[in-house]
């Protein structure tokens, strides 16, 4: 019996005998929907937005990033890396993992879909949980900011496409931190031929000495999202962003 990608979605992410076996502190995450549309907007809300939210905001309960407004060249990026299995090939990080069945699972018109309806959602500024950063000393964090991530990721971390250096700012404090922890770790950005992604894996082992330093570059990007709708809709017509569009 041959088995369809949607099916070998289902599979991948809740087992034979319909229980989840991701990590297992991990919530559950929801059963996922296909869909044979190639409308972006209905690809998203059928498939994207039970773990992103529906306006891309990210749950946390589900460790998922906020994606709005991601720019398009970033997003047909990622979406490369976890079909090719540069990233999602490993058990241990479920949240990638899953990802990278749900992007085997989606054809590259729907992809393209997708991916130009999440850079036409307005970006979410983080608030709240989502942007706190505990105990941590945002000054020291702009020192490493300053010296070693400015440089691609721009001084207001809107990123840049000729760096392939995503937006930071719109993403969570705590997925931030997570993720530049993994990079430190080696359980992203070390796999053969991710370019970008080694650039990172060497930066955190290089310049990040500890786990109080990450927190405190984090926590200064956080200061480097807008407070205000109006601060908002400067940074999205900012050239950073129409770049990658």
């Amino acid at each position: 019996m041959k088995i369809k990608p949607v099916q070998l979605l289902a599979l991948v992410l809740f087992g034979i005998g319909g229980g989840c076996w991701l990590v297992a502190e991990t919530p559950a995450a929801p059963a996922v929907a296909s869909t044979q549309s190639v409308d972006g907007k209905v690809i998203f809300q059928t498939v994207c937005a039970q773990c992103h939210g529906s306006a891309g905001e990210g749950k946390p309960e589900l460790k998922s990033p906020s994606i709005a407004g991601m720019p398009s060249w970033y997003v047909n990026t990622q979406f490369a890396n976890l079909r090719e299995g540069r990233r999602g090939h490993d058990a241990a990080d479920p949240q990638s993992f899953m990802m990278a069945a749900v992007a085997k699972a989606l054809q590259p018109e729907q992809i393209k879909a997708v991916v130009a309806h999440v850079e036409q959602m307005p970006m979410k500024v983080p608030v709240g949980k989502d942007r706190e950063m505990a105990n941590t000393n945002p000054q020291e964090g702009m020192r490493l900011f300053q010296e070693r991530c400015m440089e691609c990721h721009r001084y207001n971390a809107s990123g840049e496409m000729a760096f392939g250096s995503p937006p930071l700012i719109g993403r969570q404090g705590w997925y931030l931190e997570e993720q530049l922890k993994k990079f430190k770790a080696g359980k992203r950005g070390a796999v053969k031929n991710d370019v970008n992604g080694a650039k990172m894996v060497q930066m955190t082992t290089l310049f990040i000495e500890d786990e109080q330093m990450l927190r405190d570059v984090v926590a200064y990007i956080m200061t480097l999202n807008p407070e205000s709708k109006e601060q908002q809709q400067i940074i999205e017509g900012s050239p950073f962003e129409s770049a990658g569009r």
